[in-house]
């Protein structure tokens, strides 16, 4: 219906072509004619010259004889046949400043037009002929001969573009009228009528688009046909679909549920998880300790039963009265000997004790306080020499002894720990001699730890899955994949810093960064 429109509120494609083409002429014919007109003025001028010369050559001999015997009738008569002349607009004869002879107006003539010949008697002049070119006339004839053309080319164009019309309409237009006035009675939604137009007696543009669309209304009758079948085929598809929906979802909020109670589970299993971690590596922790305290508190055994021995035989020696100098002095030395040897021992007990007793506490009450960094690391190393001893790997440290934090020192021994153990139990496997490092600078009010082994390294999954939860290389062999995700969490939440893996070209390396002076969270705050 939009076409139908289109067609009868804009002008129709004949009258636009046959307008186009009277347009075109009267364009080409304006410049054409103006064209015409400047040859031909500059060729009227020309022959003006010409004329001029023609006057000296053939004129000037009779008309300064006339002159020279003062014959006015011949003068007069040379002088009209110069003005009958054309191109020729004025002439004036004069002599001696006598006017003999003038015709024309020399107003109508500029300047430029205007020539004066002297006029010649035995070599002397005895006057001057003034001629004028009649411009204005010669103008006048050339716009009126033009104005002709003009007319007549107009005409011609006007006959052209109405057979042009005439023919236009023959071939084009009124079929395309008829289509589309077939096109505007056979619209129906769901059939498409072919269009039968007169095209016997012409085979061109528009009888292969009349076939070209009876060609796309079979494709079209089809395609709606197919698509009726589909529809109704959607049609009892949604039906099924909706009831299949109606019961998925059904299905789908229960399983969700199940997901809820499941997650929450997975949640509570997790924390419980992490805590037997800690536990865990206390517990190694504990007996790595107990075992390193056997062997001062045997030396200590075996002291106090050697001075048992020393004084018993010294008590009896005393009893029988046989006490010597040398005795007493061989005696005193043992003594002190074994003395020396009980306190050493003793105080590295004590010094494993109160290690492992700080350690401990820290690690299970997560209190903030301030500690000197490098001595803690020291008490962390401490604690985990049984451990250390029973390998050949060694642990180089470097930390400036005047670093103070504010933080929590159980969750940083937790850290290092863990760090340590990973270095032992993955990147140092079959490995019997290895390197940890442990280097920290300070950086402002923050501090950066680097932790670095020159183990085995890691695969590429383990470097993007390192710090997952439950991700491990060893399950199945007691890893449970939560001790670099208890490392991360501890130092992103508790220490308020960051930890990232760094490249490394033998092993691997940490990089972690905490404040040494770590705030307080408002919830702990307000709980307080």
């Amino acid at each position: 219906m939009g076409s139908i429109i289109f067609i009868q509120k804009n002008i129709p494609i004949a009258w636009r072509i046959a307008s186009s083409i009277v347009l075109a002429s009267i364009v080409i014919s304006c410049f054409a004619t103006v064209a015409l007109i400047y040859i031909n003025y500059k060729q009227e001028e020309n022959q003006f010259y010409n004329r001029v010369q023609e006057i000296q050559s053939s004129h000037m001999t009779s008309l300064a004889n006339a002159l020279w015997h003062f014959d006015s009738k011949q003068i007069s008569v040379q002088g009209e046949g110069i003005n009958n002349l054309y191109y020729i607009g004025y002439v004036r004869i004069s002599s001696e400043g006598t006017t003999q002879f003038e015709t024309g107006s020399i107003s109508n003539t500029p300047e430029d037009d205007h020539f004066v010949v002297p006029i010649q008697h035995s070599g002397r002049v005895i006057g001057q002929l003034e001629i004028g070119f009649a411009r204005g006339e010669i103008l006048e004839n050339i716009i009126k001969s033009a104005t002709k053309i003009i007319v007549m080319q107009l005409l011609a164009g006007l006959l052209i573009a109405l057979l042009l019309l005439w023919r236009v309409h023959r071939l084009v237009t009124r079929h395309l009228i008829d289509l589309n006035k077939q096109l505007g009675k056979k619209y129906a939604p769901k059939d498409h009528q072919l269009l039968a137009i007169d095209r016997a007696d012409y085979d061109d543009e528009l009888s292969v688009l009349v076939s070209s669309f009876n060609q796309l209304t079979n494709e079209l009758n089809s395609e709606l046909k197919s698509k009726e079948e589909v529809q109704q085929a959607l049609a009892e598809t949604n039906n099924k679909l909706e009831q299949r929906v109606a019961e998925r979802t059904e299905n789908l909020q229960e399983a969700i549920d199940e997901l809820h109670q499941t997650l929450e589970y997975l949640r509570n299993t997790q924390s419980q998880l992490i805590e037997s971690e800690k536990l865990s590596s206390l517990g190694g922790m504990v007996a790595g300790v107990a075992h390193e305290i056997n062997t001062p508190i045997g030396l200590c055994i075996t002291t106090h039963s050697f001075i048992k021995d020393l004084f018993k035989d010294m008590n009896k020696r005393f009893e029988d009265g046989s006490i010597s100098k040398n005795n007493f002095s061989d005696f005193m030395i043992s003594m002190e000997e074994s003395v020396d040897i009980l306190s050493k021992n003793l105080q590295r007990a004590a010094k494993l004790v109160k290690s492992f007793k700080h350690i401990s506490e820290d690690q299970a009450g997560e209190a903030l306080r301030k500690f000197n960094l490098e001595e803690y690391l020291q008490e962390i190393l401490s604690t985990l020499h049984p451990k250390l001893k029973m390998t050949q790997h060694i642990v180089n440290m470097r930390c400036s002894a005047d670093i103070e934090i504010n933080g929590y020192p159980g969750a940083l021994s937790q850290v290092i720990t863990n760090l340590i153990m990973n270095s032992l139990l993955h990147g140092f496997e079959d490995m019997k001699v290895g390197t940890i490092t442990i280097e920290v600078d300070r950086r402002g009010d923050k501090i950066e730890i680097l932790y670095a082994d020159d183990g085995k390294g890691l695969s590429n999954e383990a470097k993007a899955k390192i710090f997952e939860p439950f991700y491990t290389t060893k399950r199945g062999y007691g890893g449970t994949g939560l001790g670099m995700h208890l490392v991360y969490n501890l130092i992103n939440q508790t220490l308020q810093g960051s930890i990232q893996l760094q490249e490394a070209s033998k092993g691997c390396a940490f990089i972690i960064t905490m404040p040494t002076q770590i705030s307080i969270p408002e919830l702990a705050t307000s709980s307080q």
